[in-house]
């Protein structure tokens, strides 16, 4: 659940076109706590705990597909909109961010081997490289009782606190370079809060702070219905309103359109 709401943090490069100054974070970013003594649990037991906290393995083998819809709200400049995920077992995906009435629309795919996305800045394209392997691993559907699997390389790192809550820190990193700070909540074991560091697809270093938020039981698992985002560019909250699963979602959803079917840039 975490990477499919996480794979919307990854438009703040299309939300940054209309945001301007990014406004601040209305929660401060974890901080490191005062060492304890006791020792800090292993990679594979942190993971165990976030699989059971977010639901279990039985309770995720039991979701074929799942459809969030919410709202975007990007306070800086007043401008709303709505997302949507599309997710389906076992790694397929779409996310659509709409900003005012539709006259802007981004969309990113994946159809289990391919990847696309496309908005009015840079019409339609095929995703590559680390892009590409990013969303792989975001579109895997029950990536939370999977996360050391997903993750090889975490490593448990430290105690913090997000807010009032106690969390551990996991360091971990994905294609391209990118470094990222997990922020995993001590007591049940989900992912509250995430940093990350690293080149986009330009080549550009970039840094974002993602907090989940609102936990509620949502068909059986966990999920956040609030995202914080922040960065240089953006900041801006997601909220989700809808969470339906097992309902009918085509194949054909997921797949690259054709090139007539997507509105070229506006010059």
């Amino acid at each position: 659940m975490i990477r499919k709401i996480r794979l919307l943090s990854s438009a703040a490069g299309f939300l940054s076109l209309f945001a301007g100054p990014a406004f601040p974070q209305s929660t401060p970013a974890p901080k490191a706590a005062a060492a304890k003594e006791e020792a800090l649990p292993s990679a594979d037991e942190l993971s165990e705990k976030c699989a059971k906290g977010s639901g279990g393995k039985e309770a995720w083998a039991k979701l074929k597909t799942m459809v969030l819809t919410g709202t975007i709200d990007i306070a800086s400049i007043g401008m709303t909109g709505t997302v949507e995920i599309y997710a389906k077992s076992p790694n397929k995906v779409l996310r659509v961010i709409s900003l005012a009435n539709g006259q802007f629309e981004q969309k990113q795919g994946f159809d289990g081997k391919a990847g696309w996305k496309s908005d009015p800045q840079s019409g339609l394209k095929p995703l590559e490289g680390s892009e590409l392997e990013e969303t792989k691993v975001e579109a895997v559907l029950d990536s939370d009782v999977r996360l050391k699997e997903l993750h090889p390389d975490m490593k448990v790192t430290g105690r913090t606190k997000v807010g009032e809550r106690d969390a551990y820190t996991v360091v971990t990193h994905q294609p391209g370079g990118k470094t990222v700070t997990m922020y995993m909540d001590a007591q049940t074991g989900l992912r509250i809060a995430e940093d990350s560091e690293g080149p986009n697809e330009t080549g550009t270093v970039e840094k974002a702070s993602v907090f989940f938020e609102d936990y509620r039981t949502a068909c059986g698992v966990q999920a956040p219905y609030r995202l914080r985002v922040a960065t240089a560019a953006v900041s801006f909250v997601i909220t989700l309103q809808d969470i339906q699963c097992n309902v009918p979602v085509d194949d054909a959803k997921f797949a690259m359109p054709t090139a007539d079917a997507v509105a070229p840039p506006k010059s």
